[in-house]
């Protein structure tokens, strides 16, 4: 009988050393275990809102660019033997006529060969419809052709001042307007570049590439569509490969 009141006495007084080193134990891994679970689903959350802004990002230049592409068209380069717009050159490396509004260097890239990010830039040069007489028509009153803008267009992937790549709007040499960030890279491609491309048409793609929260990892998306121009030159309105 006094053996049992003395442990009910030490039950009362509290855990024993031994009890609280496990209470603690089981406690501390319990907390680890959520943290893990939250760790990872925080991580899981930050990598979908990072792919998704990617997508939506990449969206929006797509359609801005799209929607200047259609009143493009094929248009005679008035220096003799040079190509004529839209015009397409790879990194930069513009050529003739272009040499001076268009040639940049190349952006950095910053994903692994063999990702679809990774690869040459492909650019374009081109020509859209102005009212440069001044009678409010996009037409010549002299000749009725369309009047074409006295600068060249051009969409150019820089490697901008904090590193990342991003798709500007150039006018000749001048940059007008960033589109997007993290564009690692963009291709145009035309009949120039691929025959099974209709000739008035040109084939966008906007490759995407963004650190995710973990160091070291680079999500990539990609977006594309076919631009239709809408207006030619009357030296090609006949042409058999326009039909």
């Amino acid at each position: 009988m006094k053996r049992t009141r003395n442990t009910l006495r030490r039950r009362q007084a509290g855990f024993t050393l031994l009890e609280a080193v496990v209470s603690s134990v089981i406690l501390v891994s319990m907390l680890v275990a959520i943290y893990g679970a939250l760790s990872s689903s925080w991580s899981s959350y930050g990598t979908q809102s990072t792919y998704a802004k990617m997508q939506m990002d990449a969206r929006r230049a797509l359609e801005r660019v799209a929607e200047e592409l259609r009143m493009a068209g094929r248009v005679p380069n008035p220096a003799p033997g040079q190509p004529d717009y839209p015009y397409t050159f790879v990194n930069g490396s513009a050529l003739g006529t272009f040499n001076q509004p268009a040639r940049h260097p190349a952006p950095v890239q910053h994903v692994e060969p063999g990702t679809p990010a990774f690869g040459d830039c492909r650019e374009i040069a081109f020509l859209i419809p102005e009212d440069l007489d001044g009678d409010g028509l996009l037409t010549s009153a002299a000749t009725g052709d369309i009047e074409w803008s006295d600068y060249d267009l051009s969409y150019v992937p820089v490697t901008g001042p904090d590193g990342n790549n991003r798709l500007e709007r150039w006018e000749d040499d001048r940059p007008t307007d960033v589109l997007a960030t993290y564009v690692e890279r963009v291709t145009f491609d035309t009949i120039d570049t691929d025959p099974s491309i209709h000739f008035n048409e040109i084939v966008v793609t906007i490759y995407m590439a963004r650190p995710t929260p973990e160091k070291g990892v680079w999500l990539q998306t990609q977006l594309s569509t076919t631009v239709k121009m809408r207006n030619t030159d009357g030296l090609y309105r006949d042409a058999p490969s326009a039909i």
